[in-house]
């Protein structure tokens, strides 16, 4: 049997925040990654492949700072 693999993606977090608070959390969570060019954010924001715990919990924390309950920040789908 195989192990099931998950696509993490945060983007839907984003909706439930205002522009202002979109542009923070994209700084703080670019600055997290480390990320060097707009294709690698979009790769960690939209489809982030069995993404370690230590990684989701600190995005999680993030949105929680503004308001948005974890249920709203995922979209997790098997691969």
């Amino acid at each position: 049997m195989a192990i099931p693999h998950f696509r993490y993606s945060f983007a839907p977090g984003f909706r439930k925040l205002t522009v202002e608070e979109g542009d923070i959390v994209k700084q703080e969570l670019w600055d997290f990654f480390g990320c060097t060019s707009k294709s690698e954010w979009s790769r960690r924001k939209n489809q982030s492949r069995d993404m370690p715990k230590h990684i989701y919990e600190h995005v999680t924390s993030i949105f929680i700072r503004y308001g948005v309950p974890e249920n709203d920040i995922w979209s997790i789908t098997q691969i």
